[in-house]
């Protein structure tokens, strides 16, 4: 069998099904494959970011996704001497949401993937592996397992680490750090209330020997991540008895008081592709950045990549903008998720000293710290971002945008919950009246919504955006798609000029003469 289609996705985990559903409301022709017969089940990541929880809003029911998530506000860190050095402080939010949930995984894929069942675009092919991938005259081909083919105008490997897609067009990984520690991972079901707290607290405990990690897993479930210790027999060490043993002798769980649901052996990956892009065919995720679990961002990562390229693919598969915007996915992404990379990298050796002398110096260094050492995220940079007459990058451009609590009419609640997907004008000015008719086009076909604040029609409930405004000195803010900002300007005539560079660098494509 053979098909044609605009998309075909390889991979159907978290990367996978975000852009598979970011896509698919827009009516584009997918297929997905995807190598295994059915969904996991199962969690693998922990931790989600306010960020992508935004995401979440438009990818699948949210209430559905974030089902059970608890907001973690801090992480405790307690040093190689078994005293507390500080702590993480998380208590914040970010686009709108907690800064870091922790969840059960598989609410967020089963919410997708049901969103993703009501588009009749979209085709996800389960238990199908892909064997053979080339270019020709249409497209590229992929060739499935079972013999049948599929040709795309473009095809995106989301297919994790070992990264088929990746491998088939030539690019290349550049391998960070070679990890030889292995580290076994225990899920559990609480069933009845955990000693001193622990169904909720999140810690590393740093112990030079066998240092660990425990926290949440959503409401009713907890997590360890314990390293191995030198001559540790894998087999031996996998078995339920011994993640027991190990509750009760480090952590002081009775056994009586949980369910093992899963124990894993694994090893770290510290590695990133050395492009995202070649030709028409599109890397993500871990095929394009492998990282320890320590800054909790991999499946984050990979999310952020789906969401950024589904909305530029969207605009050029839909004729309204030229391919040379997706050069920016690239341009954008490759960078960004080095700094996870290499920042989950430098964390994991904070955890794990080569000697106790340096366990010693880490401590103190901590201690003296207060612990929150982690580095702020880097905003976006080299693709499409504000930039003022001297080039210089705008204020807040390419940082996480502000969403606040907005009362329209009768409804209340999110920002987007309300108006929708796509990018956004937030302004206390009167935008829709100064855009004049060319613009006010233009920005109808890019998807464009604009919000005036404080006309009568929308109450920003809580002062969220009149506070972020205030502080930066602007009256608009302009956002993306994948909740970016674009940038800020104060006034009508930096307003209008904010919009006009979003259209500069999102120019239609040239007009075929007739």
């Amino acid at each position: 069998m053979s098909d044609t289609t605009d998309v075909v996705v390889v991979g159907f985990g978290p990367a996978g099904e975000m852009l598979a559903s970011l896509l698919g409301r827009h009516g584009h022709r997918i297929v997905v494959l995807e190598k295994f017969p059915e969904p996991y089940g199962l969690p693998r990541m922990s931790t989600l970011d306010g960020e992508v929880a935004r995401l979440l809003q438009h990818a699948a029911d949210p209430a559905e996704a974030l089902a059970e998530s608890l907001p973690v506000r801090t992480v405790e860190i307690w040093g190689s001497d078994g005293k507390q050095k500080g702590r993480f402080d998380w208590d914040y939010k970010r686009g709108g949401h907690w800064s870091h949930l922790t969840l059960h995984q598989p609410n967020i894929e089963t919410a997708m993937g049901r969103r993703i069942a009501t588009f009749p675009n979209v085709d996800v092919r389960w238990g199908t592996s892909v064997v053979d991938l080339r270019a020709d005259s249409t497209g590229y081909t992929v060739t499935t397992s079972g013999g049948d083919s599929v040709t795309a105008r473009y095809v995106i490997g989301m297919d994790g680490a070992s990264g088929f897609v990746r491998d088939a067009v030539g690019i290349d990984v550049e391998v960070i750090h070679h990890h030889d520690d292995r580290w076994i991972l225990t899920d559990y079901d609480v069933v009845e209330p955990l000693p001193r707290g622990l169904e909720n607290r999140c810690y590393f405990d740093l112990d030079f020997e066998q240092p660990y990690f425990w926290g949440p897993n959503g409401a009713g479930r907890v997590r360890s991540d314990v390293r191995m210790l030198p001559g540790d027999d894998g087999q031996v060490e996998a078995a339920e008895e011994r993640g027991l043993e190990f509750l009760e002798r480090r952590v002081g769980i009775p056994r009586r008081h949980v369910r093992q649901t899963r124990r894993k052996l694994y090893t770290f990956r510290s590695q990133i592709a050395g492009a995202m892009r070649k030709g028409d065919v599109f890397i993500g995720g871990d095929s394009a950045h492998a990282m320890t679990p320590y800054m909790g961002q991999g499946a984050c990562t990979a999310m952020r990549d789906a969401a950024n390229l589904a909305w530029k693919l969207d605009l050029v598969l839909r004729g309204v903008a030229r391919d040379a915007l997706l050069d920016t996915y690239e341009a954008e992404r490759l960078p960004h998720s080095r700094f996870f990379v290499e920042g989950s990298l430098a964390a994991y050796k904070m955890v794990n000293p080569a000697t106790t002398e340096e366990a010693a110096a880490r401590d103190g260094y901590l201690e003296a710290t207060g612990g929150d050492v982690t580095p702020p995220i880097p905003p976006l940079r080299g693709g499409v971002q504000h930039r003022l007459p001297d080039g210089d990058y705008g204020a807040q451009a390419g940082e996480v945008a502000i969403q606040g609590v907005v009362r329209i009419g009768e409804r209340q609640g999110l920002l987007d919950d309300l108006v929708g997907h796509g990018f956004h004008i937030v302004s206390t000015l009167p935008l829709e009246d100064l855009v004049g008719p060319e613009r006010h086009a233009r920005l109808a076909e890019l998807g464009v919504r604009v919000i005036h604040l404080g006309d009568g029609r929308v109450e920003d409930v809580e002062g969220a955006y009149r506070d972020f405004l205030a502080e930066h000195g602007a009256t608009t803010l302009l956002s993306r798609p994948d909740t970016y900002l674009f940038g800020l300007a104060d006034g009508p005539d930096r307003s209008l000029a904010l919009i006009d560079d979003l259209l500069a660098q999102i120019p239609a494509p040239a007009r075929v003469p007739a």
